[in-house]
């Protein structure tokens, strides 16, 4: 090999290099994105869940309110 290739294998080393650290930055940054996804969808499955218990606590009460209008 002569110096021209060894010059030309060098940048490229160079340019992987530098790509392989744009990368490592963005996949930091997207893996801090998903946790922030991950907290907001746990954070709306207890919201979820508790809407439903209330709702059901609701039905239930109007369940009761019906059958004592029924007596009258």
């Amino acid at each position: 090999m002569d110096l021209n290739a060894f010059t030309l294998l060098e940048k490229k080393i160079e340019e992987l290099l530098g790509r392989l650290g744009e990368l490592s930055g963005e996949n930091t940054e997207l893996r801090g994105r998903l946790e922030e996804k991950d907290k907001e969808l746990a954070e709306m499955n207890q919201r979820l869940t508790e809407g439903e218990a209330e709702r059901d606590q609701v039905r239930a009460r109007v369940e009761q309110l019906l059958a004592k209008l029924e007596t009258l």
